[in-house]
């Protein structure tokens, strides 16, 4: 199995991130199951027309479990995936959001997308060596620079939004969404925990890039370098 690492940002920003279009937020839901004797697959049913954005929290027999470390999540399958079979008759419930459309994206911003569609997130892998811990058997750490990219409108009526009682528009909200990028990965790192550690910030504060008269749009840059052993792939 094989997760793009930039799936894993992309999940914990969506559940660390509140979208400033409220019409656009996914609705949170959840699915239980049953498990039959070694069961470790568990497929989402989202309701119809919607899709898995993201997922919040997976408890079985009411103990809460450890994202990337007990399960992963197969965005495409819209499944959970247990590392270890579960017990017959043990109770999973998978709280998580559907929705139609989502505002933090593993792509670039496409010149067609309309107005309504931002503010956006863009997250990009750049590079990043790789080292074996040990002989040739031993596995391969990665160290990967990746780049989000928080595009907002210039400033009109419709792309004035209000977070804690403050508006926001433009340039303001591009500086703002950035900050709280790197707030997040500053106060919740652990979420991410064992699929990417080590959290390294290579810039201070978010890069300021020149207006984008083609979109019509404010850009910032977020740039860090975080960590993973055998990055990406799952087994």
């Amino acid at each position: 199995m094989y997760l793009n690492p930039e799936y894993f940002i992309v999940d914990f920003l969506r559940n660390r991130l509140t979208d400033p279009r409220t019409s656009r937020r996914p609705t949170l839901t959840s699915d239980s199951f049953t498990a039959t004797a070694s069961q470790t697959d568990f497929t989402l049913t989202p309701t119809s027309g919607t899709s898995l954005q993201n997922v919040s929290s997976v408890t079985v027999a009411g103990t809460a479990q450890t994202k990337w470390q007990d399960y992963y999540i197969d965005p495409r399958g819209q499944k959970i995936i247990f590392f270890t079979g579960l017990t017959v008759g043990q109770a999973v419930v998978v709280n998580y959001y559907e929705g139609t459309s989502n505002w933090i994206y593993w792509d670039k911003t496409s010149k067609t997308l309309s107005s309504t569609s931002f503010p956006r997130i863009d997250v990009l892998t750049i590079s990043g060596p790789g080292k074996r811990l040990g002989n040739y058997e031993a596995p391969v750490e990665n160290a990967i620079l990746f780049q989000i990219d928080v595009w907002t409108k210039e400033k009109s009526d419709a792309q004035i939004f209000t977070i804690d009682s403050q508006n926001y528009t433009g340039e303001n909200l591009a500086k703002y969404l950035a900050f709280q990028v790197m707030q997040n990965f500053e106060d919740h790192e652990n979420d991410l925990h064992p699929a990417l550690y080590d959290y390294t910030p290579t810039n201070a504060i978010p890069s300021t890039m020149p207006f984008d008269v083609d979109y019509q749009c404010h850009h910032k840059i977020v740039e860090f370098i975080m960590s993973g052993i055998k990055l990406g792939r799952i087994s």
